[in-house]
């Protein structure tokens, strides 16, 4: 059975996740954190609306990154795996809305990376 909605969000975060992974490539001068960042950010939230509707679940509103892992851990607890207090840097009084240590932009590459594999597997 196929799901358009799922395969086109699919499709929306695996493009953010490659852009971000892309822009960490980049030397440290050319290096664009904050949209490493908020692509990584992206695209994990893609990849939990993903899960949800494929499993037919509208997501709770306000939609944010904990409420959808909590909503996505209901129905598969490989989720309790993702940590999200390290993407969650905006909470950091150092930061604004984003990230742009490149060490922490790393770590939220790496739980969209998790993310899609759980999707995935």
């Amino acid at each position: 059975m196929q799901n358009p909605k799922f395969d086109t969000i699919l499709k929306q975060a695996d493009s953010l996740l490659n852009s971000a992974t892309e822009e960490l490539k980049n030397a440290e001068n050319e290096l664009v954190t904050y949209q490493a960042c908020n692509n990584s950010r992206e695209s994990i939230r893609k990849y939990l609306t993903s899960f949800l509707l494929k499993n037919k679940i509208e997501p709770v509103e306000p939609v944010t990154l904990a409420g959808l892992l909590d909503q996505c851990k209901t129905v598969d607890k490989r989720f309790a795996l993702i940590d999200l207090s390290n993407i969650l840097c905006r909470h950091d009084a150092t930061y604004d809305d984003y990230c742009l240590d490149t060490q922490k932009v790393n770590q939220c590459l790496k739980v969209a990376e998790q993310t899609r594999k759980i999707i995935l597997g």
